[in-house]
């Protein structure tokens, strides 16, 4: 088959292998995410805390569902929290999941030249 000058090549599927293309096209599968440059202070800030809990979850040899356990989160929003996706978490919530699971937590604050006061 051509296209525009080009050879087309169609790969036969088994059902099996559809059900995986479709799936990985549907809404239930998550990749990861990450801020981009003009994402927010607030958008990076919960970012950031998102991947010090995968990294708890990744060196401790956790289950997403028994991260959930110890979050008490449901599946899907462990899923999310693990995967950057942090819009529906306030950062208050995600500082609570991180002392949940004992974790050092050191926030620095610092303001840009020119801005605001020292102290």
């Amino acid at each position: 088959m051509k296209n525009q000058g080009r050879e087309i090549i169609e790969i036969p599927i088994n059902a099996e292998e559809e059900k995986v293309f479709q799936w990985v096209e549907s809404e239930k599968c998550l990749g990861s995410w990450m801020p981009g440059e003009q994402a927010s202070v607030s958008e990076k800030t919960k970012y950031e805390f998102s991947q010090v809990i995968c990294r708890y979850l990744i060196k401790n040899n956790l289950s997403e569902e028994e991260l959930a356990q110890k979050l008490d989160l449901d599946k899907d929003n462990t899923a999310r929290l693990v995967r950057g996706y942090t819009e529906s978490f306030s950062l208050d919530s995600l500082i609570n999941y991180v002392e949940k699971l004992h974790l050092p937590l050191q926030i620095k604050v610092s303001v840009a030249s020119g801005l605001g006061s020292s102290f």
